[in-house]
């Protein structure tokens, strides 16, 4: 049994806050479909449209028929299969957790969901291939009594002893363990963010572990992802609040620049108000702030920036703000950062 398991079963329920789980929300399986504002069984000799269907909830394909569903259905655009033996109405908006439930109680009893399901489940911030929104099948292992199989809604996998843990109400492979599993599929990049994640004080994983227990897993990691691992551990930064901020602080180290302290509190004399620099050079009082999408088209958010840049520029800071096109063509923005950080260090004589 691994050296890690030991530790984590001492300290896995109350790290994990798993000493009482929060419910999840109920799986809806259809045995009634919505017709109206009433719940009504459909009798077998009835003819059941899609349109009858519950837009949240998965229903087996047989029970469909039974109800009075024509086969023709399944073959058309109003139906989408989202398991196998599992449907629903194609503008359903089923989630990850709710199909994963179905698997563990119904599809696979006893499986434990792993690989970038678990991965998801838990909140890492996985590149949208790995997502269940983007097209990743759901992935599971065991049980030890059935196969291993591999189709394009569901891979189960190998049974395993790594550890696992409850979550919401659904077995899981321990975080580090479904992040091992998947570390082969990403990049160094990704990897540094989903650890960041893993270890964040504030915004991350829905999971936290302490960078002590993290090494520790790590130094034990054997098989496929493990030197993967090894190799994004020294990167691991737990004031990390985005994984743009990880992408950031990533790529400046790549070009030469210091390493940047992560989200520096500054407080507003005349409010009390605190805001928090994304990533910032604090002995020469350059501040380096990442604008995403949410920052040009939320109002909120824009007009914390403005309140932020005012507060910065009052207390001396150099503000360079950074967006996605910078990352992706990052010349101009080194250039700035470069110019500002030679005029703000002391000349030598």
């Amino acid at each position: 049994m691994p050296p890690y398991w030991n530790l984590f079963r001492r300290h896995g329920r109350e790290e994990f806050g798993d000493t009482d789980p929060p419910q999840a929300a109920p799986v809806h399986i259809g045995a009634h479909v919505r017709t109206g504002s009433a719940l009504r069984s459909y009798a077998p000799l009835m003819s059941l449209r899609p349109k009858d269907l519950r837009l949240d909830t998965v229903y087996r394909r047989e029970e469909l028929l039974a109800q009075g569903m024509h086969r023709r259905h399944f073959a058309s655009a109003a139906m989408r299969r989202v398991l196998p033996g599992w449907w629903v109405r194609a503008e359903a908006d089923v989630s990850l957790r709710q199909l994963a439930a179905i698997v563990q109680s119904r599809l696979r009893p006893g499986t434990v969901i792993s690989h970038e399901s678990a991965a998801e489940l838990f909140g890492f911030p996985l590149p949208r291939q790995l997502t269940y929104a983007g097209g990743a099948p759901i992935h599971c292992r065991g049980p030890a009594n059935m196969s291993r199989t591999a189709g394009t809604l569901v891979i189960a996998h190998l049974p395993s002893r790594e550890p696992t843990l409850t979550h919401r109400s659904l077995v899981i492979s321990h975080p580090l363990v479904a992040l091992q599993e998947i570390a082969t599929r990403l990049s160094h990049v990704e990897l540094v963010v989903c650890l960041d994640a893993l270890a964040a004080d504030q915004f991350g994983t829905e999971l936290r572990m302490r960078r002590s227990q993290i090494e520790q897993f790590v130094a034990s990691s054997q098989g496929p992802g493990a030197p993967a691992l090894r190799q994004a551990l020294p990167h691991l930064r737990e004031r990390s609040w985005s994984p743009m901020e990880t992408k950031l602080r990533l790529q400046l180290l790549g070009r030469g620049f210091p390493e940047p302290s992560l989200n520096v509190e500054v407080v507003e004399s005349t409010t009390g108000n605190r805001f928090y620099i994304d990533l910032a050079y604090e002995d020469e009082k350059i501040a380096i702030e990442y604008d995403s999408e949410a920052h040009r088209k939320d109002v909120v958010t824009w007009q914390k920036d403005v309140n932020k840049n005012d507060v910065l520029h009052d207390a001396g800071w150099k503000v360079i703000r950074a967006t996605i096109a910078d990352y992706r063509k990052p010349a101009e923005f080194f250039a700035r950062l470069e110019d500002a950080l030679r005029r703000r260090r002391p000349s030598v004589a």
